[in-house]
């Protein structure tokens, strides 16, 4: 029996044209990373049953982003352009696994339009805000307290993890539509299933996994089983699951439309060996994005 997704086509389309979009109408042409941000499993059922806590984890990758970026290339007042996707599933979709892909900007825009590129840096500094960040926000929240708090942090691995080993070069269209694309891929991949008529299961293959003292690369399932793992991962009605800040947020898109960049001396750089991009004279084509139902 062969097992078809539904809206396998549509979620297809809208991959390849939201790549399309951001790559044409929103990103600049300067280089930019992903980065990866998760938090530990005993933190994760917080977000499973109280999703608004998602858009405030999104803030505190944004905020924690902004402080490393300023303060690793001393621009005060600089904002990266950032792409958000929240994923709520890992490589099984019977686990909720809550954490953040970003497509970022790697480096700053002045007000100017002039773009400070990043400099190659650890990245501890920037896992340690924001683990600071989230227990923050999850304290604020009335969910954890200064116990839960202190136990996490002496753990020799918290848990909180940063990764952003994916870079795309300034002149790598291509590779930033891929990347674009790839924040917004699907819970689970119809490739990886197979349904066992004679014993009515679905097996699931993906990375290999630990547990009971042995290792697997595929997960059984009842339909009724993998049903429940894949529809947790639904989002509320009218919930956003991609967030743009910053330089690609709406009101900053908006306001350089009306006003343009600004034409002003550049802000002061501690470092005066960081490489520097002028795109203050960029303007992104405002190409009508496609309806869902148009031809190809």
């Amino acid at each position: 029996m062969q097992l078809v997704a539904p809206g396998r086509a549509c979620h297809a389309k809208k991959v390849v044209q939201f790549g399309e979009s951001l790559r044409d109408t929103i990103l600049y042409p300067v280089p930019h990373r992903q980065y990866v941000f998760t938090i530990p499993v005993m933190l994760r059922l917080y977000f499973k049953y109280d999703r608004g806590l998602l858009t405030r984890l999104c803030h505190c990758v944004y905020e924690s982003l902004l402080l490393f970026l300023r303060n690793t290339i001393g621009l005060t007042d600089g904002v990266p352009g950032v792409v958000m996707s929240i994923h709520s599933f890992g490589d099984y979709p019977d686990k909720f696994h809550p954490h953040i892909h970003a497509m970022v900007s790697d480096g700053l825009f002045a007000r100017t339009g002039t773009f400070y590129v990043m400099p190659g840096v650890d990245l501890k500094p920037l896992e340690e805000i924001f683990r600071a960040s989230v227990f923050k926000m999850l304290k604020e929240e009335g969910k954890i307290g200064d116990d839960l708090i202190n136990r996490l942090m002496g753990w020799r691995h918290s848990g909180f993890s940063v990764h952003n080993g994916v870079r795309v070069r300034r002149d790598d269209d291509g590779g930033r539509e891929a990347l674009a694309q790839y924040i917004i891929r699907n819970t689970f991949s119809v490739e990886k299933l197979t349904y066992i008529e004679e014993t009515a299961t679905v097996i699931y293959r993906s990375k290999i996994t630990h547990g009971n003292n042995r290792k697997k690369n595929f997960h059984v399932y009842t339909p009724e089983e993998f049903i429940a793992a894949i529809t947790q991962h639904i989002p509320e009605k009218s919930f956003q699951m991609v967030r743009y800040y910053g330089w690609y947020s709406n009101k900053s898109r908006g306001l350089r439309n009306k006003q343009g960049a600004e034409r002003s001396s550049d802000e002061l750089v501690a470092d005066k060996d960081i490489e520097i991009i002028d795109v203050s004279d960029y303007q992104p084509p405002r190409i009508p994005s496609k309806s869902w139902r148009s031809p190809r």
